[in-house]
Parts: structure tokens; sequence; C-alpha cells
């Protein structure tokens, strides 16, 4: 399946509306949390040094902003993601991608990649108790167990995982 366009220029406007202009990591991680809930915008996910990471993505947002839907604002900690002209592009609805950004979209790119990190394990196991070991092997001393422990929270309340 191809990236759906109109669904991440939709996000891009959604994370913009609801926290300000999103980098990629944000986006990324947000788009992982869709795909999770059994929304698939053609983005195949493997791990990465910030957490769950597709190269799908990374292509979708490069094309769109080769036609200049997108634009990419350099900084020197983050590239910023906003919506250039959407003109061009239909207008997206969809619950799921609400939802997530209701519940997701305010976290920081460093909580987001936490929380997707801890997903992407869980998804893998299947073991609600591989997680913490699972985040720590990944991420070394990055994330303390409390924090581990309040994203494991935030993703049962968000029916992620069955507790």
């Amino acid at each position: 399946m191809m990236v759906n366009y109109k669904a991440i220029v939709s996000i891009v406007k959604k994370i913009s509306k609801t926290s300000g202009t999103p980098c990629k990591k944000k986006l990324q991680k947000i788009v992982f949390l869709i795909e999770a809930k059994h929304d698939n915008l053609g983005c195949d996910y493997g791990i990465h040094f910030y957490g769950p990471y597709s190269a799908d993505l990374d292509y979708a947002i490069r094309d769109l902003c080769n036609e200049g839907v997108l634009k990419i604002e350099y900084t020197d900690m983050e590239h910023k993601i906003s919506v250039a002209d959407d003109s061009a592009v239909a207008a997206y609805s969809d619950s799921i991608i609400n939802d997530v950004i209701e519940n997701f979209g305010r976290e920081t790119p460093s909580e987001l990649e936490l929380i997707a990190t801890a997903l992407y394990i869980y998804l893998r196991t299947n073991d609600i108790d591989k997680i913490t070991n699972g985040v720590i092997k990944l991420k070394g001393a990055k994330y303390s167990e409390d924090r581990i422990n309040k994203a494991i929270e935030k993703l049962i309340r968000n029916n992620y995982i069955a507790a």
C-alpha cells in the first residue's frame, strides 16, 4: 500500500492546531500510534535510534515537500514540518487520527519516543512484563523506570495494551 498522503497532510495540520508545528520525530511517533490502532496509512515501521521509524513516512514527507504541499524548516535541534499548501489535497477526516492527536498531540517528542518505543516492544512480545526491560535495553538510562511505567499506564488508558 502506498502512504496515504491526504492523511499525512491532515495529521500535520491537526498536530499544528493542537500543539504547534510538529518536528519530524513527533510526526513519526504520532503516525506510529495511529497505525498501531489498525489505521493503515501505508507506513512500515522498524526500530531506530529514536524509537519506531518509518522510511515510508520519511519519503512521503520529502515527496510532499517537493510537491509544495509540506514545508520543512531546519533548525539546530529539529526539522519542523508544516503545511505549505493544502489546496491540492482534499480534506481528510478519520476518528482514529483525531483520537490519537487528542490524546498524544501535546506530548513532547521525547515523551512520544518513550511511549512509541514501549508500544513497539509490546507489539513484538505481547507481554506487558517485557516492556520495561526492553525499553531499558534499547534506550539505556535515558528513561527512568517511573517514566516507563507512566508511559505503559498511558498506553493502557488509551487501549493499546490490555492490562
